[in-house]
């Protein structure tokens, strides 16, 4: 086994740590922090800030300081802990998120990413971007249809990154570093460092972020003979400006760019070797920029929110087993061509601008009104490249010269809140969504050149009805009934082998009916969230393909719709020991018969349960505040079901991870030793399907250790 001395020093760690435990005096536990007694959380999940008990809608938010004790690099970290949330990750920065069982194979994302007041979805990529959890604030997950405020692809829920703010009063910097070692792997890494300056007090200040990580990786290829092929890298930095004019108008800059670098997927057989014959890496670069500006007119609050988004994309694929077979159909004899490769090139460019007016104050009449404006531009190449070279580069596969899909859109929306008595409070919401979508391509398969446009105007009416009783601060019960929407798009109609192609495929549409609560002793020892919902997704985006051919295409069809369940339980017996259980299950399935499925057939990539528990003891360790924490994550398997794909579904693993960190605390001064996938599990997280010829698995056991500063 690799790095065995590393694993005999974290154990050995752990078990000094823990023999200090068992002699310190355990009873002088002292008071718990402001998070863990279950203090206010301030969320603006509906675009105004707000008590989370008081949101009237089902919501989870996770404090930056929650992150840094359950070490969450990224919120897959946290994922099973977050009801009603499930990620499919292959590798860094590819991973597909839903929410509440709403999945398909196939389309545009179903849910919307932000990081603050920044849209971060890409058109026809249910991949989401990745986001570091660098100086987080918060992440807010918004659970059931968000069409009202979010928009086109918020169908299931909305995922939120709220960075910190810039401190206008004090200077302060802080520093992190974090280093574990793999399993029968790679050395995983992290550095990172946050510095405020308040340049002139209350009026101007400066916030600087940046982090490196280093993923080490733990699949080999011997074809190759290259170790720990899917290591990598994350380089993220950050910049916020803060300028505050008098006490009406302040405005902030924001920029941040992020470059992640992998040499391959996290896929393998089960003793973590893979046999491409080509090495496969992934390259993304992110720029993002936004201008935040508001105005406090007396009552009313003026926002304007405008960003660009640049991201770049290069990915080698290999696609020899795909295409090795047709060659001799090109005269070429066996064993002439050793390997074949895709090279894929996308970028994207997108522009936004969102402007909206805000009512203040406790009044009981409360309203948003707003506008968005949104302008993609995005394309998409890719050639094929053959060991040696036989045939032309791109006879096989091409998409020469640009591949361009641009959208734009706007909407207009409003809420309106009125309470009927002091604690009965109803609100209406309402969306009207156009987009204006052309594609054009120039492609090639095997050599048959096509051109291909496509041109449409996709529209949408977004409405939301709540009720929220409010009989007491610790009491809130909802009844939430809303839309989501996702735009339609086109397809390569020219396929070069005489099959009609539909030239585009049209919007699905979700309803979701909700009754949940919110109860919090006045003590606040106890908390408690509970939903119940039903789903109706119809005129679904549906994937499929001709026989023997690998041409796939988007249509519309069939339903899906089921019941479901999520809620999270925090207990604190004594305000040193705070427990948590989390846990989310729903029967999303095939109501009809579709191209790609039978009525029956549960939604792809869709758990029934996933939950989660978790337990924190805090301690005086001599005179250091300190703590020992357990988390558990479990989810059910999956499967995907593509029928005119595959004769039989194919399934992912259970997920049952377990981690435990312990530390302690100076005055300025933070460090811990942890462990992650203790019980070491090589769960399949995604099975081995269409050109994937080997599943994405979970990373092995890694034992670590993090130490940071601040002043």
């Amino acid at each position: 086994m690799k790095n065995g001395l590393r694993y005999t020093l974290g154990i050995t760690v752990f078990g000094l740590l823990a023999a200090g435990i068992s002699t310190s005096a355990l009873a002088q536990a002292t008071v718990a922090d402001e998070g863990a007694a279950g203090g206010d959380i301030i969320v603006t999940a509906q675009k105004r800030e707000q008590k989370l008990i008081d949101v009237p809608i089902s919501i989870t938010a996770v404090t930056g300081e929650e992150l840094t004790r359950r070490g969450a690099n990224a919120v897959e970290d946290i994922q099973f802990a977050v009801p009603g949330l499930a990620i499919t990750q292959f590798a860094p920065g590819q991973q597909r998120v839903n929410i509440r069982g709403v999945s398909v194979y196939s389309g545009l994302p179903t849910v919307g990413v932000y990081l603050d007041e920044i849209p971060l979805n890409i058109e026809a990529n249910q991949l989401g971007q990745d986001v570091r959890l660098l100086d987080i604030a918060r992440v807010e997950v918004l659970r059931g249809p968000q069409g009202t405020l979010y928009g086109q692809g918020a169908v299931s829920g909305t995922l939120r990154y709220i960075t910190s703010d810039v401190d206008l009063t004090r200077y302060s910097a802080s520093a992190a570093g974090e280093i574990a070692g793999i399993d029968s792997g790679g050395t995983d890494w992290k550095g990172e460092a946050v510095v405020n300056v308040p340049m002139v007090t209350d009026q101007l200040g400066a916030r600087f972020a940046g982090s490196y990580q280093r993923f080490g990786g733990w699949i080999d290829n011997p074809l190759l003979g290259e170790r720990n092929v899917n290591s990598g890298h994350a380089l993220t930095l950050r910049g916020k400006l803060a300028m505050v004019f008098g006490e009406k108008l302040k405005v902030g800059l924001t920029v941040q760019h992020q470059e992640l670098e992998i040499g391959a997927q996290n896929l393998s057989t089960d003793d973590q070797q893979v046999f491409d014959r080509v090495a496969t890496p992934s390259r993304s670069n992110v720029t993002i920029a936004n201008a935040l500006l508001t105005y406090v007119f007396g009552d009313v609050t003026l926002l304007s929110s405008t960003s660009f988004l640049h991201r770049r994309n290069n990915q080698i694929t290999d696609l020899t087993n795909t295409f090795l077979p047709f060659l001799p159909l090109f005269g070429v004899p066996a064993g002439a061509v050793s390997s074949i490769a895709a090279i894929s090139d996308t970028k994207n460019n997108i522009f936004s601008e969102e402007m909206r007016l805000s009512s203040n104050g406790a009044a009981p009449f409360n309203w948003t009104i707003g506008g968005f404006y949104r302008n993609s531009r995005g394309s998409a190449n890719s050639i094929d490249s053959q060991t040696p070279v036989v045939l032309p580069p791109g006879l096989l596969l091409s998409a020469s010269g640009t591949n361009p899909e641009n959208s734009k859109s706007w909407a207009v929306f409003g809420e309106a809140s009125y309470a009927l008595v002091p604690t009965l409070t109803a609100l209406v919401g309402l969306r009207y969504f156009e987009d204006k979508r052309v594609q054009n391509s120039v492609s090639s398969t095997f050599g048959n050149t096509a051109v291909d446009s496509g041109r449409g105007k996709f529209h949408a009416l977004s409405p939301r009805f709540n009720l929220s009783w409010q009989p007491s601060n610790g009491v809130n019960i909802y009844a939430n009934v809303g839309k989501g929407f996702r735009s339609g798009g086109f397809n390569l109609t020219s396929t070069g082998f005489g099959n009609p192609v539909p030239p585009s495929f049209g919007p699905d549409t979700l309803w979701s009916y909700e009754i949940g609560g919110k109860f919090q002793t006045d003590d606040r020892k106890l908390s408690l969230e509970v939903a119940g919902y039903r789903n109706e997704w119809s005129d679904v985006q549906v994937t499929t393909n001709f026989a023997g051919l690998p041409i796939n295409f988007t249509t519309n069809g069939g339903k899906l719709s089921g019941w479901g369940v999520d809620g999270s339980l925090t207990y604190l017996p004594i305000p040193a020991v705070t427990l948590t259980v989390t846990g989310g299950w729903n029967n999303m399935a095939y109501r009809s018969n579709t191209i790609d499925h039978r009525a029956g057939d549960p939604a792809d990539y869709v758990p029934r349960f996933t939950g989660s528990a978790s337990a924190e003891y805090r301690f005086d360790l001599g005179s250091l505040p300190s703590f020992v924490r357990i988390d558990y994550q479990y989810s059910d398997k999956f499967q995907i079901f593509i029928r005119n794909f595959q004769a039989a579904p194919a399934f992912s693993d259970t997920q049952s991870i377990l981690n435990a960190r312990i530390g302690a605390s100076g005055d300025n001064w933070s460090a811990s030793v942890f462990a992650r996938n203790i019980l070491n599990r090589d769960s399949v997280l995604y099975p081995a399907f269409a050109s994937l010829i080997y599943p994405a698995r979970q990373q092995p056991r890694t034992i670590g250790a993090s130490f940071s500063v601040k002043y």
